[in-house]
């Protein structure tokens, strides 16, 4: 699938279900610095992901010091024509009113390619 380039960034789209719902998310940063997949609660809260006891929490840390996550299972992710079934992501705020991270994770779990030459992401032939 394309993938976009602002000239700072690498964002692509995906599609979320949980719970029967689904959700189109566009402008997912491609961060291979991020070892976890990290969606905005603002985002996910359109198709009923909100926080309930038993969720996981954790702090994550990067450059900007620390956030709290929490946890939640997908029913399926969907990447252009990949689909990626119970799949546990953190819901947690991101800087700048960025909608998710699309991490390690999912890109090296699930053997993705990221061709920056051509732009584009898709699933190895082999692993």
């Amino acid at each position: 699938m394309k993938i976009s380039f602002d000239g700072q960034l690498i964002t692509t789209s995906l599609k979320v279900t949980f719970r029967g719902r689904t959700l189109q998310i566009d402008d997912m940063i491609i961060d291979t610095g991020s070892s976890h997949t990290v969606i905005s609660p603002d985002i996910l809260e359109d198709i009923g992901v909100t926080y309930e006891n038993g969720d996981d929490i954790y702090e994550a840390y990067g450059i900007g010091g620390s956030v709290p996550f929490y946890t939640k299972v997908m029913e399926e992710i969907q990447i252009d024509k990949i689909n990626l079934k119970n799949i546990e992501i953190d819901v947690g705020v991101l800087p700048k009113n960025h909608n998710g991270l699309l991490g390690l994770d999912i890109l090296m779990n699930y053997n993705f390619i990221v061709d920056l030459d051509k732009l584009e992401l898709y699933p190895a032939k082999y692993k």
